[in-house]
């Protein structure tokens, strides 16, 4: 699999766009998804709910250590 930009484990936030019900906290990447076309694909999770979402990369910030 080629290199991805976040790894699995890695955290996150999902940028707001217009018409995306995204949740605002921090999230965890639990894998990226292969890439067949397309942009690159992450399945994420929120810490504050219990199901997974596949969120474009661009859409994703890495959340950096306090």
């Amino acid at each position: 699999m080629a290199q991805t930009k976040f790894s699995a484990g890695e955290r996150v936030s999902i940028t707001r766009a217009v018409g995306f019900s995204a949740i605002s906290s921090t999230c965890r990447v639990v894998a990226p998804l292969p890439r067949d076309a397309g942009p690159q694909q992450y399945r994420v999770r929120s810490e504050a709910e219990s199901f997974d979402r596949i969120i474009d990369e661009a859409r994703l910030e890495a959340v950096m250590h306090a």
